[in-house]
């Protein structure tokens, strides 16, 4: 008989690592034409770090997008990154290219006052122009900025970076502390149909709620849950690498014969995504972070929908069938034995 089940989990998630020691550096050239090279070492591993960096640069001088490369190709010569981690990379990469755009703006006004003959503090920078506040029409575009100092032999790069504050002391007696200055939130729902004659549980419907802050990307972000969300059913439900765990630790599985993972028949019939954007104090334009958190949430609620459903926990993870079933099959028997 298939039963019908509901269960919700909900996380808290920091952005970045606590304690300080966790930098960042950018770095934005501008070139001959007025386009910018921006270079960070940060790792893109599909979650959209490269499109989400040139927007927060491009957001702080106020120019389109298009204006920018960027490149991270060589650690060895991209400004350096600490790590791709800890769900960090939009926050603390973002406050690095803030940092960077504005040095880049005072250089551009060092470089335009002395070809318009004038005083830097007599400057102003909008949108990518730099002009004399009491005579607009006295100005510089950044194509013009960046042919003079080219050929006139100054090399025009804004350079910037962030390092997080360190972490409050701990109180001496609980242990208290401020995890991080910026905490991520998100709860996930899921309905699941559990067949008590198999074992089989499936998710039918998932509802997902975060709040990251600013939502720098959404198209992006809706993307990154989604990802999340086939991870935790692949964890709730598929993925084992030790079946024999606690007791035996060893690794048995090498392909994805034994390893299973969810596939396009496991995606739920239906699913939703929600922000509630919530405008962070420290993070690049209101950003926290999103990555690691969204794999969070799905596991424990598919667990509790199990037990809605037939009345039974699941104490190890996966759910698989047969842990499932093993475990209904031992409730059945204590009733039996009850009556």
């Amino acid at each position: 008989m298939i039963k019908k089940g509901r269960g919700m989990a909900t996380v808290y998630y920091p952005t970045g690592f606590n304690g300080g020691g966790d930098p960042d550096l950018v770095s934005l050239r501008i070139k001959t034409d007025g386009t910018i090279d921006m270079t960070n070492a940060s790792c893109e591993m599909g979650q959209g770090f490269k499109g989400v960096a040139i927007q927060m640069a491009a957001e702080a001088l106020g120019i389109p997008e298009t204006f920018f490369t960027i490149d991270n190709s060589n650690t060895d010569t991209a400004a350096f990154s600490m790590d791709t981690a800890g769900s960090r990379s939009t926050y603390i990469v973002g406050l690095a290219a803030i940092s960077a755009a504005e040095d880049l703006i005072k250089k551009i006004k060092v470089f335009a006052a002395g070809s318009l003959g004038v005083d830097i503090s007599e400057l102003k920078y909008e949108a990518g122009k730099i002009f004399k506040a009491s005579d607009p029409g006295s100005s510089m575009t950044l194509a013009q900025i960046g042919a003079a100092s080219t050929y006139g032999g100054t090399f025009i790069i804004g350079v910037g970076g962030f390092l997080p504050p360190p972490g409050p002391p701990r109180d001496p007696e609980t242990g208290a502390t401020i995890p991080s200055r910026s905490m991520a939130w998100g709860s996930t729902v899921v309905d699941v149909e559990v067949d008590d004659e198999t074992g089989v549980v499936e998710v039918v419907n998932l509802y997902d709620c975060y709040d990251i802050g600013t939502v720098i990307n959404p198209l992006m972000a809706e993307g990154q849950v989604d990802g999340g969300d086939i991870q935790g059913i692949g964890m709730g439900l598929f993925e084992n690498l030790s079946p024999y765990f606690p007791q035996n630790i060893d690794i048995y599985a090498s392909n994805y014969t034994d390893y299973i993972i969810p596939t396009f028949m496991d995606i739920p019939k239906h699913s939703e995504i929600e922000f509630i954007q919530k405008h962070d104090p420290f993070g690049p334009f209101g950003a926290k972070g999103c990555g690691e958190m969204v794999t969070n949430t799905q596991a424990p609620a598919i667990i509790n929908a199990i037990y809605d459903a037939v009345g039974v926990l699941v104490e190890s993870l996966p759910a698989t069938p047969e842990n499932v079933l093993r475990l209904i099959d031992k409730k059945n028997k204590a009733e039996k034995k009850v009556a």
